[in-house]
């Protein structure tokens, strides 16, 4: 006996039930079409994942049992059966569940044991653990079907150990990270082995805030992955399984060789894409300097949105070398933005004048120097109001993590790209954008970022001959000492132990921690490491605590 199974990697929009409900539909009505046994969606598809404190709103629930309603009522007369992920509410407590709806009833409810509550989920927040685990007869097979955390702890595996499945199915809503494909495909195949039963793993995708969910899904048996979807992309997939060999019908010869920075730079653009998109921003705006930071956010909008939804900035001082004039000029041209160049002197000699006599004995200093990006930011936001473009700030993760940037100056915007990405790694991925056409990319154009921008040494230019350099670290070594810190919670001692200076990494963790409040107050950005400033990485903004060598 031959199974046939649809399935279906689609966006899911949070809180939106009609945009949802019609995309499960078509895809239901397709698999009918098809005449297939089973319809698979991700986790939470009805309502889209995260939902949150939504959850707690009592029109949420109801507007959502109304549309789940109507998905029982598709199946009527149906032989395609559907696991639909949704919420379900029961004495008073709601589950992340799966629903098996089957001819307009529901066969069974599968409720998620595991409840993740780490990282960016807070699941344990909001739901009631279900269930351990779940086999159903389906059509002759033993069907064990589960919900994303449940198959990546081991104690789902010992107790599976006392049954036995011919085929696993799991819906999930798994982010993306650098190392998370890789991870996933991991943990898969050793649930599969010690399962003894092949796995269909259905991810969503899409971005939403400060996640993206890459999609990527997958099948794999006992020993390697047998079949791919694309990622990034919505796309429905049908297979065939045979009950007899326990096997997918698939072509042996297919490959899944990963280009990482084409899947990192694919879920920049889609972060960013569906973030104004899904807000209903007209475009974005971005101030240019003339410098990889804004360059590369630039680059990406433009792949993301298209040029005609791009808007570039200009903002010169005194400071702004004919160099960084000549970059960003050439990089609007390449881009194929509108670039305006609007000198900002005038208003920073207004505000000397205006704080002469306050500021009589006193030095200038950074307080000079941030009045000039706030000044810009200021000029950024009356474009956003005027004419409804988000502000793309520029702040990278090296740079967010030190406090190298002005709060309410080139912080100022609605959302980032460069967020969590360090700054020897946007040089990285600049390069290969200038050699490499990203998938998603609404553009069909090389070389967009100028070779110059990219070889330059970096600088503010908020006053004269200024370098990144006279106030940090190399950026070589100060992204590796930030790696230890942030993403993998190093001591000093172990950092130093690793050959840094200590007294490096000791200005660089006082830099870390006392730009807590700064990043309090950071627009969202696009999360593509394992630990962002966000979500993942929650420190208090009154600390005392600092790690010392001995």
């Amino acid at each position: 006996m031959k199974l046939k199974i649809l399935i279906f990697q689609k966006k899911t929009d949070v809180g939106d039930f009609e945009k949802n409900f019609s995309k499960l539909k078509d895809g239901y009505i397709k698999a009918t079409k098809k005449k297939c046994d089973l319809f698979i969606t991700s986790e939470l598809a009805l309502c889209g994942y995260p939902p949150k404190d939504l959850i707690n709103r009592k029109d949420f629930i109801l507007k959502l049992n109304n549309f789940k309603n109507k998905i029982i009522d598709l199946t009527i007369h149906k032989n395609t059966t559907f696991l639909l992920g949704t919420i379900i509410q029961k004495n008073n407590h709601l589950y992340n569940s799966v629903l098996v709806i089957r001819d307009g009833k529901i066969i069974r409810n599968i409720n998620k044991s595991i409840l993740p509550n780490y990282g960016v989920f807070d699941e344990k927040r909001i739901f009631s653990n279900g269930e351990q685990i779940t086999i159903i007869d389906f059509k002759g097979i033993n069907l064990g079907i589960f919900i994303c955390e449940d198959i990546w702890v081991k104690d789902t595996i010992l107790e599976l150990d006392k049954d036995r499945m011919d085929l696993a199915v799991s819906l999930n809503a798994s982010p993306f990270d650098v190392n998370k494909i890789e991870d996933r495909e991991k943990k898969a195949l050793n649930f599969a082995s010690s399962i003894d039963a092949p796995l269909m793993y259905v991810n969503q995708v899409g971005g939403q805030d400060e996640i993206v969910f890459d999609g990527s899904s997958f099948i794999c048996d006992q020993t390697k992955i047998v079949s791919k979807l694309n990622h990034c992309v919505e796309e429905s997939r049908e297979y065939i399984f045979n009950t007899i060999d326990k096997a997918f019908e698939v072509d042996e010869n297919d490959k899944f060789d990963i280009d990482k920075q084409d899947i990192v730079y694919s879920n920049l653009i889609l972060g960013l894409r569906d973030y104004v998109d899904k807000n209903k921003f007209p475009g974005v705006v971005i101030g240019i300097s003339g410098g990889i930071d804004s360059a590369f956010s630039a680059a990406v909008a433009v792949d993301a949105l298209g040029a005609d939804r791009v808007k570039g900035i200009l903002m010169p001082s005194q400071f702004t070398s004919d160099e960084s004039n000549i970059d960003a000029n050439l990089l609007g041209k390449n881009l194929g933005i509108d670039l305006l160049s609007i000198s900002i002197q005038d208003i920073v000699n207004s505000y000397d004048n205006t704080l002469s006599d306050l500021f009589a004995d006193k030095e200038k200093d950074i307080t000079e120097e941030n009045i000039q990006s706030r000044t810009r930011g200021a000029i950024l936001m009356a474009y956003s109001n005027k004419f409804g473009h988000m502000v793309v700030t520029n702040g990278n993760k090296s740079e967010v993590s030190v406090g190298y940037s002005t709060l309410y100056g080139d912080m100022c915007g609605g959302f980032s790209v460069v967020k969590d990405i360090y700054k020897s790694d946007l040089y990285r991925l600049s390069e290969w954008r200038n050699t490499n056409l990203p998938s998603l990319s609404k553009i069909n154009t090389l070389d967009i970022i100028p070779k110059n921008i990219i070889l330059k040494e970096p600088t503010a230019e908020l006053k004269a001959d200024q370098k990144d350099s006279d106030s940090l670290p190399p950026y070589d070594i100060l992204d590796k000492i930030l790696f230890l810190l942030v993403e993998k919670e190093s001591s000093i001692k172990e950092i130093v132990s690793q050959g840094y200076d200590v007294g490096v990494v000791t200005k660089v963790q006082n830099l870390l921690y006392n730009s807590e409040y700064k990043r309090r107050q950071a627009a969202p950005g696009v999360k593509i490491s394992e630990r962002n400033f966000g979500y993942d990485r929650r420190y208090p903004i009154t600390n005392a605590f600092r790690d010392r060598e001995n």
